[in-house]
């Protein structure tokens, strides 16, 4: 699920490529860490983005809210819950599965972010919290979004701060250790991986198709990636 901005070959040849052993433990772990990912001091800043998100959100807790790449359902958890119309989307068949056992009679779909199951203009909001990074058709998702969406809807995006310096060095200190001692496994290759943009390129990209209305930095607020972990923006489609 990503926009190419070069070709898995290209990626390979960086060496940046995890080995078949590596990628069968990582498929069996990934949803462990995702529970993990929200412990500590690294979950701290994890729910500080769903809050901020949660925040902006207030407008449309009664209307047509959709979430892509909805997990185990982190969101809902650290963001809000108390959306009226709530659809959560997401490809990894386990997640909406055990999504759907954490919130019971929430309305979740296992579907495909290049090719969205609603109707044009039929979404007020659509969310995604961590997720576009991990897309390798990005603009293809975006001009999704921007169908499904209705002319006054919002995009609300979360996003790590992928490619800053501080963003860099946590990972090392936190995440990287923790898998690669707990799994032995090339925790940065895995990353590399699954990783197809950085910040600054989702950024750019969905301002070829939205208006972003706001950016934020966290913890820092400082207008860099450098010394933040996790950014949020709020857009709305450009009219044509």
């Amino acid at each position: 699920m990503k926009a190419e901005p070069d070709s898995k070959t290209s990626r390979t040849a960086r060496s940046q490529c995890p080995s078949e052993r590596d990628l069968q433990i990582w498929a069996e772990v990934k949803g462990e860490f995702l529970d993990w990912g929200y412990t500590g001091l690294v979950g701290r800043f994890q729910a500080a983005g769903h809050r901020l998100i949660g925040r902006w959100a207030e407008t449309c807790v009664d209307k047509m809210v959709l979430e892509i790449g909805c997990g185990y359902g982190h969101h809902l958890q650290y963001g809000r819950s108390d959306y009226l119309r709530y659809i959560g989307l997401d490809i990894e068949h386990a997640f909406p599965r055990t999504l759907r056992e954490r919130f019971p009679g929430l309305r979740v779909v296992n579907g495909d972010a290049y090719a969205l199951p609603f109707r044009d203009q039929s979404v007020d909001c659509v969310l995604s919290v961590y997720c576009l990074e991990h897309l390798r058709r990005l603009p293809d998702c975006l001009e999704e979004i921007r169908r499904v969406l209705k002319p006054t809807g919002e995009l609300l995006v979360g996003l790590p701060a992928e490619g800053g310096f501080l963003y860099g060095i946590g990972r090392r200190l936190t995440s990287q250790r923790y898998i690669e001692r707990r799994y032995g496994i090339d925790y940065s290759a895995i990353v590399h991986w699954e990783h197809w943009n950085t910040c600054p390129k989702v950024i750019k990209e969905i301002s070829h198709k939205f208006s972003i209305r706001r950016l934020q930095y966290l913890p820092l607020l400082v207008p860099t990636i450098h010394f933040n972990v996790v950014v949020a923006l709020e857009a709305f489609p450009k009219t044509v």
